[in-house]
């Protein structure tokens, strides 16, 4: 048995003698601050829902002594109500002789009230243990959880976990989208069978000092989908924490950036059609007019014969224009993945 030394028990000799835990048992005084310590309001009740006993969170909560809860029903000095509330834990529990409990809002906190039955040799029900259990920041951080979970999940870019070795844990549905493994899959999927060959040991890398620093890193790769299609995407890896604030495993954000090359590839090839449309067009344009300057300057050509050259030349200009136009309408209506800006800046809406 566990000794305790005490002042209060000495021996012969002025020195403390040993104190037993069943000598703190006399009275009852043991159980009873024991019964104070819990932090949960706790009290006891006999089969009709009377309060025999309180301890001191129950007092602090509802703001009445002892005195005043003893001989009360449960639901008068809880609820405020004439009787028990529907699906009420304890008639729950009287009829199951099993723990019942539920969540209720009460004193402006989330409460659970938990029922353990008292049941006598011959398993009657005798009474019960009522106990409230604050869980306003757990359900608030539930509610924190949900909302993240609900942001990450109709997140356009890719979240990933996984462990330190990249076995993925869990994955939002543009996580499935882009790489193409399936969220439902009975063997767990590593992030490295959707990294393309030649690619890995950059990826190892990263991870390792991630790991290592507990800095986040990011930059460009080309992700392995299904049917063997690729994605461009950009790669940000970052630590996850356990309780100790010592990194548990690796996060990955990945954005796709499939669209965006896809739209500059598309408007560097329309900038370099433009540029060969107007390009020599455009010179033949300036030389007639320079040759014009000079010959009407130098009197060799009349007004009425230069009117006649501009004419030709403008001529020319309004077809480059034309010409633009029908690029620019060509690409506005293609299936060609550029800015919605540009699309509509090019089809002159």
């Amino acid at each position: 048995m566990d000794r305790v030394v005490s002042e209060a028990n000495m021996s012969d000799g002025g020195e403390p003698g040993p104190v037993y835990a069943g000598d703190l048992m006399v009275g009852g005084d043991l159980w009873r601050r024991i019964f104070d310590a819990i932090e949960d309001p706790v009290f006891i009740q006999d089969a009709d829902g009377t309060i025999l006993s309180a301890n001191r969170a129950t007092q602090n909560l509802l703001d009445v002594s002892e005195p005043d809860l003893i001989g009360n029903r449960c639901y008068a000095v809880v609820h405020g109500t004439e009787s028990f509330i529907p699906e009420c834990p304890f008639v729950r529990a009287s009829g199951s002789h099993t723990r019942e409990s539920y969540v209720i809002f009460m004193f402006e906190r989330w409460f659970r009230i938990s029922i353990d039955p008292i049941l006598d040799d011959a398993g009657r029900f005798t009474g019960a243990i009522h106990i409230l259990t604050d869980i306003t920041d757990i359900k608030h951080l539930d509610e924190l959880r949900s909302r993240l979970a609900a942001i990450v999940e109709t997140s356009e870019d890719a979240v990933i976990g996984a462990t330190q070795d990249g076995r993925i844990v869990s994955m939002n549905a543009s996580a499935s989208r882009i790489t193409g493994l399936s969220r439902d899959v009975v063997e767990t999927p590593n992030i490295f069978s959707v990294v393309t060959a030649g690619d890995e040991e950059r990826w190892e890398e990263a991870i390792r000092s991630v790991v290592g620093t507990g800095e986040g890193i990011r930059f460009e790769s080309v992700l392995k989908g299904l049917h063997d299609n690729e994605s461009e995407v950009s790669v940000g890896i970052a630590p996850i924490l356990d309780e100790r604030g010592a990194p548990g495993g690796v996060s990955f954000i990945i954005h796709d950036l499939t669209p965006r090359r896809k739209a500059e590839r598309a408007l560097v090839a329309y900038m370099a059609e433009a540029a060969l449309r107007m390009k020599v067009p455009l010179e033949t344009v300036a030389q007639e007019i320079g040759r014009m300057t000079t010959l009407l300057t130098g009197g060799s050509l009349t007004v009425a014969e230069a009117s006649t050259i501009l004419r030709v030349q403008k001529a020319h200009i309004d077809q480059i224009v034309q010409n633009l136009a029908d690029l620019n309408r060509a690409v506005a209506e293609s299936d060609e993945e550029i800015p919605e800006a540009y699309r509509h800046f090019l089809s002159n809406r």
